[in-house]
């Protein structure tokens, strides 16, 4: 017997209401616009167009969406499963505001880095914004915001 709700149900009952509750689960996933890809409680689309920082921003506010956050090495992880090999990418990061406080643009907090060897250096004392650099140990590196790159947004379910 297994405890559903206040009521005892034998193990046969429980086993299917735990399918339909993947099943409805799955169902839910269904919230991403199309071309969008859903993982953990947010849905991702990558772009290829090479844009600056603020205007991929911008680009994605339309959607109702900002650029990545990440916060765990999942999150990393994900985000490069959607670009083409060896590309880099805006994710949602910039220091702009204060030398070395980095803050997500979707107000997330900054809990997770993974940056690449002697980076973030803001290098000629421009470099504010941050790219996911597809490298071979897949980093982050600082880049000027004014750089053009393809980007990955991602917006709320």
């Amino acid at each position: 017997m297994i405890r559903i709700n206040k009521f005892f149900h034998p193990a046969a009952i429980a086993k299917k209401t735990f399918f339909y509750s993947l099943k409805f689960m799955y169902c839910l996933d269904e919230k991403c616009p199309n071309g969008w890809t859903h993982f953990g409680v947010k849905c991702y689309k990558y772009f290829p167009e090479a844009f600056n920082w603020i205007t991929a921003e911008r680009f994605c506010q339309t959607y109702d969406a900002n650029l990545a956050s990440v916060h765990n090495k999942l999150d990393n992880d994900h985000l490069l499963s959607l670009v083409p090999s060896y590309t880099n990418f805006w994710v949602g990061a910039q220091d702009g505001e204060q030398e070395g406080q980095w803050i997500w643009s979707d107000g997330s907090p900054f809990d997770y880095t993974s940056w690449c060897s002697g980076e973030p250096n803001n290098s000629g004392n421009v470099e504010h914004c941050l790219e996911l650099a597809y490298s071979s140990n897949h980093c982050w590196n600082d880049l000027s915001c004014s750089d053009r790159v393809a980007f990955v947004c991602a917006k709320n379910l």
